[in-house]
């Protein structure tokens, strides 16, 4: 594969211009513009779009290959590049999403983890990183949950999973699979940094000596412990930033 190509840039494209023209081919070619054959067609162009994107933004990687450019390319090299794409591994493409939504780019994270996904759905890190990219698009809250139910069924311990689901499916109104979530995260990780049980403070009232209840005052204890509704609309609140 000649990422030039690809990119329909000339070899002395400058940073800029690849990026620019990533975007602007990605953006054409975004398999959710297409359907039936045609999606096909444009998740193949999408793939090969990253694929040359990811070797020609590294400075390093783009260096040798314009200084490669100008050299005929042999007939072995031109047989095996096709193939090597081809072995791709599915982890390769959930990295590459991973690295992609990292750098803000959620369109093309978005469209690798799905194909990562398509090839193997089997891998709850796959369907967290789906819930996390749907998360920062604001859209389908439905899809998150979907995505994050699956991600503890196939990882019944991933407390993170079990807290991000209780917080949606508080948002959802949906209050008693909000605290079976929440509950199945505290009996697997009872000392996780979200899950510290808030107390409502003392009411204050005059202080006898060192602290100690004057004549006549019924000494004063720490609240109870907050509800777990309470606990639930505290998570979600750390969780969306309102809290």
């Amino acid at each position: 594969m000649n990422p030039f190509n690809v990119l329909e840039i000339p070899p002395d494209a400058s940073p800029e211009d690849i990026k620019a023209a990533y975007h602007r081919l990605a953006k054409r070619w975004h398999p959710d513009r297409y359907a039936g054959a045609e999606k096909e067609e444009a998740e193949s162009k999408f793939r090969e779009l990253a694929e040359a994107f990811s070797m020609l933004k590294d400075p390093a990687k783009r260096l040798t290959l314009q200084q490669q450019m100008p050299k005929p390319q042999s007939p072995t090299t031109a047989e095996r590049e096709p193939e090597s794409a081809q072995e791709r591994t599915p982890e390769d493409w959930a990295s590459m999403a991973k690295a992609a939504f990292e750098e803000g780019n959620n369109d093309q994270a978005r469209a690798l983890i799905h194909y990562a996904i398509r090839l193997d759905d089997e891998k709850a890190h796959y369907h967290a990183l789906l819930a996390s990219i749907l998360e920062r698009e604001g859209g389908d809250l439905r899809a998150v949950v979907k995505a994050l139910e699956t991600a503890v069924r196939l990882a019944p311990r991933d407390v993170d999973s079990h807290i991000r689901l209780a917080g949606h499916f508080q948002a959802l109104g949906m209050g008693a699979r909000a605290q079976r979530h929440l509950q199945a995260a505290r009996e697997i990780l009872p000392n996780h940094p979200k899950l510290r049980v808030p107390t409502a403070k003392a009411a204050k009232g005059p202080q006898g000596v060192k602290g100690k209840p004057m004549k006549g005052q019924k000494p004063q204890g720490a609240a109870p412990p907050a509800s777990l509704l309470d606990q639930l609309k505290d998570l979600w609140g750390r969780l969306t930033g309102k809290g």
